[in-house]
């Protein structure tokens, strides 16, 4: 078993006696507190994969009524975050996202039509620098990615008419 370490973003604190049912119900791995201002419970949980891990964590949180909204990640990053984290200059990232340079097809932003800051997914802009510039970097884990993408959706499932529909999509 491996230790995987993440931070699960609640909907409100736990109670005195909600942390006592946590501790029953397997989250005696978990700290928790406030992260900027947001309920938190980092955990140190052992699992065959994060995926499991997630799964655990979140279906205990469920347990005692806490929800868990986001787990924690480094997905989200503007052009300056890609800039540092490959090491060359926002003006060259630029660049290689409108396409002036480099092999073209740079992954498109998250939030295209907004003007001011434009987001990008590091999981989608990682392996593109892998394949085309050569640079090893490190990759999002596709666990957390996925996670957030599962707490978002049940969040909104109620809202969705035919989700079902939906949720065949995962099988093909």
């Amino acid at each position: 078993m491996t230790t995987h370490i993440f931070t699960v973003v609640l909907d409100r604190q736990p109670t005195d006696a909600e942390l006592d049912a946590l501790f029953v119900a397997g989250c005696d791995d978990a700290a928790f507190g406030t992260e900027n201002n947001l309920p938190i419970a980092e955990f140190d949980r052992e699992a065959e994969t994060m995926a499991d891990a997630i799964a655990t964590a979140v279906h205990s949180l469920d347990e005692v009524g806490l929800v868990a909204l986001r787990i924690l990640d480094q997905d989200l990053v503007t052009l300056a975050d890609v800039a540092e984290r490959i090491g060359q200059s926002r003006e060259s990232v630029r660049r290689y996202a409108s396409g002036e340079r480099g092999p073209g097809n740079f992954p498109p932003p998250v939030n295209p039509a907004r003007e001011g800051t434009v987001f990008y997914r590091w999981s989608e802009v990682a392996p593109w620098v892998r394949d085309n510039l050569r640079i090893e970097i490190a990759d999002s884990d596709p666990a957390l990615v996925v996670a957030n993408l599962v707490l978002q959706a049940r969040q909104h499932r109620q809202r969705v008419a035919h989700m079902a529909a939906l949720t065949d999509l995962l099988a093909a």
